[in-house]
């Protein structure tokens, strides 16, 4: 027997509101990203830029999510792909905490990004995805806050969110 505050908390992937707040987040972290950027002159790394690829996607994911939440199945997959996004971008933000602290081979990375030949997002948009700096400690953003330790705590937070959404969803099938 759950408490009302569980069952609401496992609904989170039928939540309009969850799906509109991650999609705002991950626009607040790429418009953030570019303020840095194009503002305050903190040019990205090529790990800053695929940072800013999974935050994208992550943002696609949540509104595509906000037309299938309607459907179990599409619950399940939204949910899922989110989990799995935010897997990714937990990576990602690992290899920042490397930089950052200098564990390992943690500044090996070049001046371009490496994507595939049927998705150049560096020449499609490259204000936004062009790697224009070598990989470094990144800013301040929030006192003594890094852009990597915010990143870590999104990473965090977005990793048991969507957890908590996908076993939702597992849970209404097994009923």
């Amino acid at each position: 027997m759950s408490t009302p505050y569980i069952q609401r908390l496992f609904s989170l992937a039928s939540c309009r509101y969850f799906w509109v707040a991650v999609a705002l987040a991950m626009l607040a972290l790429e418009g953030g990203a570019l303020y840095f950027q194009h503002v305050e002159k903190f040019y990205p790394c090529e790990l800053c830029i695929y940072v800013r690829v999974w935050v994208a996607l992550i943002f696609l994911v949540s509104v595509i999510a906000l037309w299938i939440r309607k459907w179990l199945w599409g619950r399940i997959a939204a949910s899922l792909t989110g989990l799995v996004l935010s897997l990714g971008l937990a990576m990602e933000t690992w290899g920042l905490i490397k930089v950052e602290y200098g564990i390992g081979n943690g500044g090996a990375c070049g001046y371009k990004a490496n994507f595939p030949d049927w998705a150049p997002l560096d020449s499609w948009l490259p204000a936004v995805f062009e790697v224009q700096d070598l990989c470094q400690a990144t800013p301040l953003v929030l006192g003594p806050i890094s852009m990597t330790h915010g990143l870590v705590l999104v990473s965090i937070g977005l990793v048991l969110a969507m957890s908590v959404a996908l076993m939702g969803c597992v849970r209404r099938v097994a009923e």
